[in-house]
Formats: structure tokens, sequence, C-alpha cells
């Protein structure tokens, strides 16, 4: 279901680990500097995200530590991982119409390039595989060529905890530094009845870097040892002395 597109040409943006590029982003002359560029996963953080309060309530109810209830716009690890990696944003304006069950679809390009189309419905399944309702799943078009350096792959992932949009894209994860070529990005439609417009730089994927010998197929499942259950036993009497212990004691700075 992966498709690619024409030859890559400019080099964008490189991410520099010591001396060796692990990632960068590039596309065809005619299309740099005009369609919205790849960027920091962290500054396409999701509107109900970025909207929050960093606590909620009037007052009157405390944790116990006796602050505000904190929402989840202070929890650092969700804003760790909807930080990870790098942002592909749709290149073009694009309006999707269905009818009430998604047996119909309407997909209409800007006239200046073609950024949406289908795939068919059988390559998930059809009615018996993933649940389209009864629609064809969604193929964006990307012009960006995502490379690695040699022994690191491309996780795209549908951009986390952001469900602010009707589709979503399927993840995968592409060999990028033996296959320097465009991937576009299929993508489930979740309206019925629907007429929807999709402006140019909506997130459609983060990539994430991986190495590929960086961890065993395999998982170690074995039971807790008495050292480890002791440092459980720490954190917790810490966590229970200290309001930020993670925050400010375990976790590294981004």
């Amino acid at each position: 279901m992966l498709d690619y597109g024409q030859e890559h040409m400019v080099n964008l943006k490189k991410l520099r680990f010591w001396d060796n590029p692990i990632i960068e982003f590039y596309c065809h002359p005619e299309l740099y500097g005009i369609i919205p560029e790849p960027k920091a996963a962290v500054k396409s953080l999701p509107d109900w995200f970025k909207n929050l309060e960093p606590t909620f309530g009037d007052g009157s109810g405390r944790d116990t530590f006796g602050n505000k209830p904190m929402s989840a716009k202070k929890c650092l690890p969700l804003l760790d991982g909807m930080s990870l990696g790098f942002t592909i944003p749709l290149c073009g304006d694009v309006h999707v119409r269905s009818n009430y069950n998604n047996s119909q679809f309407d997909i209409t390009n800007p006239p200046g390039i073609k950024v949406c189309e289908f795939h068919d419905a059988n390559q998930v399944g059809g009615n018996s595989g993933i649940k389209l309702n009864h629609g064809n799943p969604l193929k964006f078009l990307n012009p960006w060529v995502v490379k690695t350096a040699p022994g690191w792959s491309a996780l795209f992932i549908n951009p986390m905890n952001n469900y602010e949009h009707p589709f979503t894209c399927l993840s995968a994860m592409v060999d990028t530094d033996k296959y320097p070529k465009e991937v576009n990005f299929p993508a489930l439609w979740h309206e019925n009845d629907s007429d929807y417009h999709i402006p140019a730089g909506t997130p459609l994927v983060t990539v994430i870097p991986i190495k590929r010998d960086s961890f065993e197929k395999k998982p170690r499942v074995r039971s807790m040892s008495p050292k480890e259950f002791k440092e459980i036993s720490v954190i917790q009497k810490r966590q229970n002395m200290r309001t930020h212990h993670y925050t400010y004691e375990l976790r590294e700075k981004k």
C-alpha cells in the first residue's frame, strides 16, 4: 500500500548525531519553498493539548500535597511522546465529501498539485477487514523524501494523541536508508455524510528514526528481582514526599 513518486533532488534539513546525518527530508526543486515543510513534532501538538490549562477546578478540590489538580498539560511523559520525531504536513488544500455510509467519496484536489486519491478497500480486507464504514481508504500523496543513515529506518505513525481530524493514517516502517523515495500515506476516513475541508499544513504523520539493531525482536519476560522491588519502593516513597519527583529528579531533559 506504500507508493512512490517523482525523483528527489533538494536537501531540506538534517538532524545530526555526532558527525553523521540520521534523517533528512528533501523534495523536488519546483516544490521546495512552496509546500509546507516537515518540522519537529513538538511544533505540531494537537489543539486540545495546547489549549489545556495546567490545573483544573475551582480551587476547592486539592491533591494530597494541597495543590490544585493537574491536567494532562503537566504530564511530561505525554508531552515527551508527542514531541518525539518529525511531522510531515499535508502539502495542499483538499476537500472530501462522502455520503451517509461512506460508500461514495468525492475528493477535490487543488489545481496546483494532487494531494489525495484512493486505495481499494479490498487492500485492507473490504467489509470483513478494518472497519471502514464501507468506504475506501484515502491515500495522501507525499512529495517529501525521507532519507536515513545506514542502519536506520523511518517509523511512520499517526501524530500521537491527535484526534482532531476525521481520518487516521495507518502506521508503517520503511527502510529509508535503502529506499530513499517518496512514501505515501494510506488513511481511514471516520466521518459519515462529510463535507470537510483539510487545509495545507495539516499534520499527516509523525516520522521517528529507528535504529534497526537497537533492540531484540523477542522481549525478555521474567520475575522482578529483590533489588528491583526495592527500587520501586524507594521511588514510591519519594513520590509520596515530593510533588514532582519524576519531573525534576528522574526525567532526562529533552
